[in-house]
């Protein structure tokens, strides 16, 4: 009995969504018709192909020349970013804190 009273008001809700979705639906079709989305979708189509041939003109604009220049290019900013300094192989000078008159000495605790 009180299974069903439950299963009942589950139904009740699913079927009230249901209606608010159609309803919310039925609204979007108003505003959104089928001619309105196929029109969005031709456009979007029209725009992606525009732009291919935009990254063909300029994919086929550079001359073996230019690509070679660019690699170059390339090479000498690469080479730049590994030469580094050279790391000092001898060992760094241990540091003594200043004592300053009037303040406690510092506690240094080494791991």
């Amino acid at each position: 009995q009180v299974q069903d009273i439950e299963f009942t008001q589950i139904e009740m809700k699913v079927i009230e969504g249901l209606k608010i979705g159609n309803e919310c639906l039925n609204k979007m079709h108003q505003v959104m018709s089928i001619e309105e989305v196929e029109r969005i979708i031709g456009e979007t189509q029209d725009a992606v192909e525009y732009q291919r041939q935009i990254d063909e003109l300029l994919a086929g604009s550079l001359t073996e020349e230019d690509e070679d220049a660019i690699l170059e290019e390339l090479n000498a900013i690469t080479q730049e970013q590994i030469e580094l300094p050279e790391v000092p192989s001898e060992p760094l000078p241990e540091e003594v804190p200043e004592e300053v008159p009037g303040t406690r000495p510092s506690v240094f605790c080494s791991s």
